[in-house]
């Protein structure tokens, strides 16, 4: 029998044996783990974006993870400015040899059975209805891998409309099981309002600025505080939306709950979708930098609180197979720090709790805390790309329209694909890509040869 001292040895003896395994794994593990590369402080620095030799962003998080599925990129045409006609399924049945040898890894395609009818009022959109119509797409493309089903964004309904909501969301799941069953990759949601009724998914409808002033008793602190210039949320298309019975956080909660089931019945269809939304999130968060972010005319005026709400419900709704990407439709984009600068605000900076907790919640859009720790490892950032110049009295970098030779467009569209996760969608207007015989609108040589060069650049 030992001693109480010998047993005390051999335990002491025991614990340091224990603490020098441990410390050997962890050493022979730093590479594993990505450990070296963490931050010190983790909420300050949740994650870097390293650039590497290649230019295709090897994105390191404090797992070591690269957050990309894969390393390619994909450059997606968006043909707009003509009509519905060359985005259709007859069109790009009727053309797909031609369409198959253009410079692009997929296209993006309207359907007159669902693109506006997912999300307005009282629309029941059936599988076979839409199946008619596209179903000639099916294995047709061998080349454009990348191929997306436009939903554009409408108001189907009150947010505590519950019944019309569930339409909504059951009209989208239908649509991602005509993807799936295409061979598409999903779906690319335009919540970029271009009607009446849809500009109410815009903001959330605050009181204004002169009555809050003329009957202060009248309103509830958190209405005082968000109330707006009556441009803002009473302009002529009436750009917002509230109903009365519920204050601005149950709104934000509410939509972010919708849109999280759109997700949920999509991703049961759909297992593998990808979803990539035109705006995202960054418009409706207070701290996006208006001039250099949204290079916005709207000089910093909060507005599209709605979108954050939306985007956060596809991402609470994701499945571990589906992915989903946020595009930033901003177009005045050309120097690669003004592309560094959007990707590590969406990114990274957005979820920070710095940039979250300080926002007053009772009307200030913010990251709910529960999804801003993955934020970084689930969303992917994307860019669009535009073949014209824009105007921006407000900001003259900004404003485009004299930096918009081919040259422009061509570096413009490679800085994107550089410094996105996957996907980059160029917009065209007053160019039919689509249509080969197209007499008022043909791709120049030039044009052919600059979007190749893009092309085989990535």
């Amino acid at each position: 029998m030992c001693s109480r001292k010998d047993f005390k040895l051999k335990n002491i003896s025991f614990v340091l044996f224990f603490v020098l395994v441990v410390a050997l794994f962890l050493l022979l593990s730093l590479d594993y783990f990505g450990l070296y590369r963490t931050p010190n402080n983790f909420e300050d620095n949740p994650s870097y974006a390293v650039f590497s030799q290649d230019n295709r962003p090897n994105i390191v998080t404090k797992f070591g993870s690269n957050l990309s599925s894969s390393p390619e990129k994909y450059l997606i045409l968006h043909q707009g400015g003509l009509g519905w006609r060359p985005m259709l399924a007859e069109n790009l049945i009727k053309n797909y040899k031609y369409i198959e040898e253009l410079p692009f890894d997929g296209f993006t395609t309207l359907g007159n059975s669902y693109t506006d009818r997912v999300m307005k009022k009282g629309e029941n959109v059936t599988y076979n209805q839409v199946w008619r119509e596209v179903n000639g797409l099916k294995d047709l493309y061998q080349k454009k891998t990348e191929n997306f089903m436009i939903v554009n964004i409408h108001f189907p309904g009150d947010f505590w409309d519950d019944v019309a909501w569930e339409q909504t969301a059951k009209n989208f799941s239908i649509v991602a099981k005509v993807a799936k069953d295409l061979g598409f990759k999903g779906i690319a949601f335009d919540d970029e309002p271009y009607t009446k009724d849809a500009i109410k998914m815009t903001n959330f409808r605050f009181p204004k600025k002169s009555e809050v002033k003329r009957y202060p008793n009248r309103y509830a602190e958190w209405e005082r505080k968000g109330a707006q210039p009556n441009w803002v949320d009473y302009g002529e298309k009436g750009h917002a939306y509230r109903n009365e019975d519920y204050n601005f956080s149950q709104h934000m909660s509410k939509v972010t709950d919708r849109f999280q089931r759109v997700m949920e019945l999509m991703v049961k269809e759909y297992p593998d979708i990808t979803v990539l939304v035109y705006f995202g999130s960054m418009f409706s968060h207070p701290k996006t930098d208006w001039k250099d972010l949204l290079t916005s005319s709207t000089a910093g005026v909060r507005t599209h609180e709605y979108k954050g709400a939306m985007f956060t419900g596809f991402k609470k709704g994701l499945g571990k197979h589906s992915s989903l990407h946020d595009m930033a439709e901003r177009y005045a984009y050309r120097k690669p720090k003004h592309f560094q600068d959007s990707y590590r605000w969406r990114k990274y900076e957005m979820a920070k709790d710095k940039n979250n907790d300080t926002l007053d919640k009772s009307w200030q859009w913010s990251i709910p805390k529960k999804e801003r720790r993955d934020w970084s490892k689930v969303v992917n950032v994307g860019f669009m790309s535009f073949n014209k110049g824009l105007k921006n009295p407000y900001n003259f970098e900004y404003d485009t329209r004299d930096k918009s030779t081919l040259k422009d467009i061509e570096s413009a569209t490679k800085n994107a694909l550089k410094y996105s996760d996957k996907y980059v969608v160029y917009f065209s207007l007053e160019q039919n890509w689509l249509t080969p015989d197209d007499k008022r609108f043909p791709i120049e040589k030039k044009w052919r040869e600059s979007l190749k060069r893009v092309y085989e650049s990535y």
